[in-house]
C-alpha cells in the first residue's frame, strides 16, 4: 500500500506532462490536397470570424468557444498536417457540424474521411480545423483532430425555427 501512493503520483505527473505537450489550436483553413499514402493534407490558412461561422439563435448566452484559441507562430508555417481516417473516436480526424457539434465521421469506414476531404478540396470550402500534436513529445508531427464544417441551410433553418419559437415577455 505504501508504494501505491508514489505510483499514483508518478502516473499523474506523466499524464500532466503529456497534456502540456498536447496543446491544441485552431484556424480557418482551406484544404488544398490530400495524400492518402502519407495520410496528410496540405492546407492554406485563411481569415474568418467565429461569430459568423458558428451562428447561434438570438438570445443564446455567449458561452465559451467550441474551438481552441487561434494558432500562432511556427504552427502557422506548418502546411502539411497528418490526418487519421480510422480508429477510436478520440484518435481519428473528426468532421463535425458546427451548429450541433455532431460527429459526422464513420470511425469504422476507412473510405469516409478521404472522400469527405476530396469533397472539401473540390468545393474549396473554408473550414475550421483544430490542430494538435499527433503523439507525445515536442517533436510529434502536427495533425488535424477536428474539422468543423460551415453552417448549411439545415443549420440556418433550425436556428430560424428556434428563434420563431421564442416568446418576448
Amino acid at each position: 500500500m505504501r508504494f501505491a501512493i508514489p505510483i499514483v503520483v508518478f502516473v499523474a505527473l506523466c499524464l500532466g506532462s503529456i497534456q502540456a505537450n498536447a496543446a491544441s489550436c485552431s484556424g480557418f483553413v482551406v484544404i488544398k490536397s490530400y495524400d492518402a499514402d502519407a495520410s496528410t493534407v496540405e492546407i492554406a490558412y485563411t481569415k474568418g470570424k467565429e461569430r459568423e461561422y458558428f451562428p447561434k439563435p438570438e438570445g443564446t448566452p455567449r458561452d465559451r468557444s467550441k474551438i481552441p484559441s487561434p494558432c500562432r507562430g511556427k504552427v502557422k508555417k506548418e502546411t502539411q498536417l497528418a490526418v487519421k481516417a480510422t480508429g477510436g473516436k478520440m484518435s481519428i480526424t473528426q468532421v463535425r457540424s458546427n451548429f450541433e457539434g455532431k460527429m459526422l465521421s464513420d470511425p469504422d469506414d476507412a473510405s469516409w474521411l478521404p472522400s469527405k476531404l476530396n469533397q472539401l478540396i473540390a468545393d474549396k470550402m473554408t473550414v475550421v480545423a483544430v490542430m494538435r500534436p499527433m503523439g507525445p513529445g515536442r517533436d510529434a508531427p502536427l495533425g488535424i483532430t477536428t474539422i468543423y464544417l460551415p453552417a448549411d441551410e439545415a443549420d440556418l433553418a433550425e436556428i430560424k425555427r428556434i428563434e420563431d419559437l421564442a416568446v418576448d415577455e
